[in-house]
Parts: structure tokens; C-alpha cells; sequence
């Protein structure tokens, strides 16, 4: 059949290398190109057993890095508490890595089959799949674009992340993304000597309010995020702003001001929210990825549901054959329940990475050494390995 995919970020690539075999497919996507900067992110959990299935674990591995850890560090500079990753990732069998979030992007178009159509600077207004379109075209569904031309399908996947302009198609009343009152921020500049100062462990400063967090990203880049807690009823995406960044963020620790001091005038800038739709799919258009289910990206997890969803997606159609929709409900069936799962850790987590006070600030340390108790690791992956 005709699939085209509504979103060329991590989950509608990933979709589009499990449907080629089969299907005619069209990704649009509405950036110019491949998305540069990003942040890093941790890749372990169902995407992880996913990707090993799609037989794409290794492009991903070979991108990505394992730190030793982290290590928290005071304003002043002075070291407070250290969590390292050895124990937890092995754990986990050795299915974790830390990767930045481009690289899963290029490492998924390096493994793109040739027969799939990527169309970059093709904005996506709507999707519709109403009694009356259907009249003309039985079955299909019809995606109209922002330079007024428009693409029948027999199925239209919506991967156009927690702000996707689809959502509200399927689930009427539910477009709006679900702020949790956290902003982040972030950027890669260029900093060797830096980056050799960090080496081999991320920094996360030990503050209220306002966090920092720096880490290598190679041996020549640093790559930086700042959370801060803002105004739960804000919806409206923030405009990046350096100055501002540097003001509200200046003096968390001198590796942050130092970082600080190379802010680009175009980075990374959004509040960290949620998608939540009590639906999935309506006739032949469905949600995928963020879209369905984001989780927020302090809650972590988001690029191996997006992963992990686009894999269970591609099966269940693949299941179910002709009979499209029934594919959809099982999909949805089957892994919904993970995808709630994580947003729920996500929502109770958020504020360990962001705390409210001296208070809430004291328990994440003491927090920080349970971790580090004989056992924990063991029971950790149990949470993070979703079925």
C-alpha cells in the first residue's frame, strides 16, 4: 500500500525502514535537511531491543559513547556526589549508550532503504480522512501541504512530533501539548580543551531551581542543557534568546559560564511537555512517536519509545495484512501500556532533575548514594526494559 509518514525525525525513519519492504513510502518532513546540534541522550530500554531486532543496534552503537558517569558539582566549583553508569549498564546486558540525538538521525538515514521518498521543506498543514474524502477514495487518507498540493494514501502515519499538527485530527480536543512547567535549552559548540576537562564524565550542577549540565561530545565539541521550572499554564513554544540564557543561567558553575559565554544565536528552546491523546488512530491516519506519546525529555526514554513504537507499529500491520485497521487497534493495543508507563515515570521524575528547594535539593543527594547501594542496578532495568 501507499504510506506516507508525516515527520522525519527519529520515529518516522525508523517506521519508514520497517514498512519499505512492503509498502510504497513517502516521509515529509518540513526542515530544510537533517537536523544539526541537539543533545545527548541516553539509548537503552524497548528502542534498545528494538533496534537489535531491526538490525540497525549496531549503526547506533557505533555512533554513540558510554561515560563513566556523572558528577555533580556546587556553584563553587566543588565536587558533591558522583553517579557512575558501569554498574547500571551492565545490568542491562550491555544494551545501553549514550548517543546525541542527530546522530540517531543519521544513523537511521545511513540504513534508509533506497526506495523510501524523503521530501525535506514539505510542511504538512493537515490530515484528513472524513466520510466525504473517503467517498471519493475509499480506504485512504488525504495529507494537504503548506504549498497547497495534497497526497492520497492508504495510510498516513502522523511522526510529527509533541507538537503535531495531526494530533488533533485523530483525537479532537487533544492537539495541544501537556506543559509540565520545566523549559530546557541546549547547544554543541566548539571547546577541545574543555571537552578534555570534562573527559569521560557528564556535570550536572547541584543547584535549585536552574540546573546545568555539560558533557564532551568528542574530543573537540561540548554539548550543554539548562532546565529551569516556569509557569505550568505556558503552551507557547519560547523564542531561544542568548542573552537571556546567559543571564538566567550565569553561575551555576564555571564550566557552565564558560559555555555560557558561546551561545548561538539559534539553539535548542522549548518546554518540556507531554502528548496525550486518548486515541491513536481514526480510519487510515495514526499517531506515531512524540505524537502519540511523548514523553517529555526529562523523563528520558523518548527517542527508544519513538524506536521501540515504530517497530511495534510495523509489526502489527504486518500482522494483520489487508485488514489496515485492525493492524491500528492492535498496535495500539499492545503498546500503549509501555507508552504510559514511561510518561508516568516521567511526570513523577521530573523534578529530581530540577529541584524546588534546599529541601528537595538534600533528598536527590541522598537519593544520589542509594543508588550507588549493592543491588540497585539489579532492580533498575526491570522498570527500564518495558515490554
Amino acid at each position: 500500500m501507499d504510506v506516507t509518514i508525516v515527520g522525519g525525525g527519529i520515529a518516522g525513519l525508523a517506521l519508514a525502514h520497517q514498512l519499505a519492504p512492503d509498502h510504497d513510502v513517502t516521509v515529509l518532513e518540513s526542515s530544510p535537511g537533517p537536523r544539526g546540534g541537539g543533545y545527548m541522550i541516553d539509548f537503552f530500554g524497548p528502542g534498545f531491543v528494538a533496534a537489535e531486532r531491526m538490525g540497525i543496534i549496531e549503526e547506533l552503537r557505533t555512533r554513540g559513547h558510554v561515560f563513566e558517569g556523572v558528577r555533580y558539582a556546587a556553584p563553587d566549583g566543588r565536587e558533591t556526589g558522583r553517579i557512575d553508569v558501569g554498574p547500571l549498564a551492565a545490568a542491562l546486558g550491555g544494551r545501553y549508550f549514550s548517543i546525541l540525538r542527530p546522530e540517531v538521525e543519521q544513523g537511521l538515514l545511513a540504513v534508509l532503504p533506497e526506495s523510501v521518498q524523503l521530501r525535506y521543506d514539505a510542511r504538512v498543514l493537515a490530515a484528513r480522512s472524513t466520510p466525504e474524502a473517503r467517498a471519493a477514495a475509499p480506504d485512504r487518507a488525504v495529507v494537504e501541504l503548506e504549498d497547497g498540493t495534497t497526497i492520497t494514501s492508504d495510510l498516513v502515519v502522523a511522526c510529527d512530533g509533541v507538537r503535531s499538527a495531526v494530533r488533533g485530527t485523530v483525537a479532537p480536543g487533544h492537539g495541544e501539548i501537556v506543559p509540565m512547567g520545566y523549559r530546557v535549552a541546549s547547544y554543541l559548540y566548539p571547546d577541545p580543551e574543555l571537552a578534555a576537562e570534562l573527559g569521560e564524565r557528564m556535570l550536572m550542577t547541584d543547584t535549585v531551581g536552574r540546573v546545568g549540565w555539560a558533557y564532551a561530545a568528542g574530543d573537540s565539541r561540548v554539548g550543554v542543557m539548562f532546565a529551569e521550572r516556569v509557569d505550568p499554564a505556558l503552551t507557547e513554544r519560547p523564542t531561544p534568546d542568548p542573552e537571556r540564557l546567559q543571564r538566567e543561567f550565569a553561575g551555576l558553575h564555571p564550566a557552565v559560564d564558560r559555555a555560557l559565554a558561546h551561545a548561538p544565536e539559534s539553539f535548542y528552546d522549548d518546554l518540556v511537555a507531554q502528548a496525550i491523546a486518548p486515541r491513536w488512530s481514526r480510519g487510515r491516519i495514526v499517531l506515531a512517536g512524540d505524537a502519540a506519546h511523548a514523553p517529555s525529555l526529562l523523563a528520558g526514554l523518548g527517542t527508544s519509545l519513538a524506536i521501540g513504537g515504530a517497530e511495534a507499529l510495523a509489526r502489527s500491520l504486518r500482522a494483520a495484512g489487508p485488514h489496515v485497521e485492525v493492524g491500528l487497534a492492535e498496535y495500539e493495543r499492545r503498546w500503549r501500556p509501555t507508552a504510559e508507563k514511561t510518561q508516568r515515570a516521567g511526570r513523577s521524575s521530573a523534578s529530581f532533575f530540577t529541584p524546588s528547594s534546599p529541601g528537595q535539593l538534600r533528598l536527590q543527594q541522598l537519593l544520589r548514594r542509594a543508588f550507588s547501594l549493592p543491588g540497585i542496578t539489579r532492580v533498575l532495568p526491570r522498570t527500564f526494559l518495558a515490554p
